[in-house]
């Protein structure tokens, strides 16, 4: 079965021609995963949540068939599948397109595309209305009525501590990224939840997910930097079954709450944490999916993302965090191992790769 992308011209829309959709997917993942995939295979499942959104670059380009903008991709490599995982058509399909048409129309400043193909008549096209020229945006003045709203008081100062008082030997040889690199956030994992991470019976069919928690302090040696200390990993309870990952729901947070409180030790919701089934690579981390999650979910600009990739190599574990002034992604962040090392440390569970 042959999938193509199809192209419609601005600012009409008009159809300009199609295109295999393979040589993209290729060109995104062998980005993605740093190597080549001349022989791989791509299964792919089209997920229907809607994703519209403009992508920006030049030339800025729409998905007109955005009523399906997931896909669950999944490589497969002599007869073993590498890489599972779910991702935007604006990542994997549009950002490879964006360069091509670059290259080949610089003249053209905005495109429309599709998938089309076996299968996918379902997909409605839907073309973007024309923006107005001379709008004004009219807001409610004095007499007229105003949406009441509710306004979040700010966070009281954190507590200040240093490194070493949180049990990290070596303050100046972090994990991650390097200490220079300034971050707004830095993590030290102690080790009940450094060994959970590492050892765990994680699934090798689906993600799995769930809560860090710990306590946040003020970085005594470098002012303005956060420094969550970590206690604790908490799967997520009552999480959606959906082929986007999981989906916290709000009783995950009530059950979460309630453990918090049984616990008594005044600890907070840090961040997540979510595995990957695939090995990890220096250019790949966090996908667009993994982003969302965490700008809709976990808002404070301190809370973190732990990823653990999976794969017959073993395991990598990294922590991003939004980055100072925050941007579109989420960036690498150094961390600190507390305490002993784990027990399992010289078996088949590695917590970084030296050549990554």
């Amino acid at each position: 079965m042959t999938i193509e992308v199809e192209l419609y011209r601005a600012p009409g829309y008009e159809p300009a021609g199609r295109r295999p959709l393979a040589p993209l997917l290729r060109e995104a993942f062998e980005s993605i995963l740093g190597r080549p995939l001349s022989a791989a295979r791509f299964r792919l499942h089209l997920i229907r949540i809607g994703d519209r959104r403009p992508i920006p670059g030049h030339p800025t380009l729409v998905n007109l068939r955005g009523s399906h903008g997931y896909m669950q991709v999944t490589i497969i490599e002599d007869g073993v599948v590498t890489y599972t995982h779910p991702d935007a058509v604006a990542e994997i399909v549009a950002r490879p397109l964006q360069r091509q048409l670059a290259a080949e129309h610089p003249e053209v400043e905005h495109w429309g595309f599709g998938l089309v193909g076996p299968g996918l008549d379902g997909l409605e096209l839907v073309k973007p209305a024309p923006e107005v020229a001379g709008g004004m945006a009219i807001r409610p003045g004095r007499g007229q009525s105003r949406a009441s709203h509710v306004r979040e008081m700010p966070e009281p100062d954190p507590e200040r501590t240093t490194l070493r008082a949180l049990g990290v030997s070596d303050p100046g040889r972090p994990l991650g990224v390097a200490v220079e690199d300034e971050p707004r956030t830095s993590v030290v994992v102690q080790s009940a939840a450094r060994d959970w991470l590492l050892t765990h019976d994680f699934s090798t069919e689906v993600e799995e997910g769930g809560f860090v928690i710990g306590h946040r302090f003020a970085d005594a040696d470098h002012p303005g930097r956060d420094l969550l200390d970590v206690t604790a990993v908490v799967p997520a309870e009552s999480t959606g079954a959906s082929l986007l990952q999981f989906t916290f729901t709000g009783e995950s947070f009530l059950s979460l709450g309630n453990l918090l409180a049984r616990r008594g030790r005044d600890e907070q919701i840090l961040g997540w944490y979510h595995t990957h089934l695939f090995a990890a690579t220096r250019d790949f981390g966090l996908s667009g999916v993994d982003v969302q999650l965490h700008t809709s979910t976990f808002r404070r600009p301190w809370q973190v993302a732990a990823l653990v990739n999976l794969s017959v190599e073993g395991r990598m574990l990294r922590w991003y965090g939004t980055p100072t002034p925050p941007d579109q992604g989420m960036t690498e962040l150094p961390y600190w191992l507390a305490g002993p090392r784990p027990a399992r440390e010289d078996g088949p569970v590695a917590e970084r790769k030296a050549e990554l």
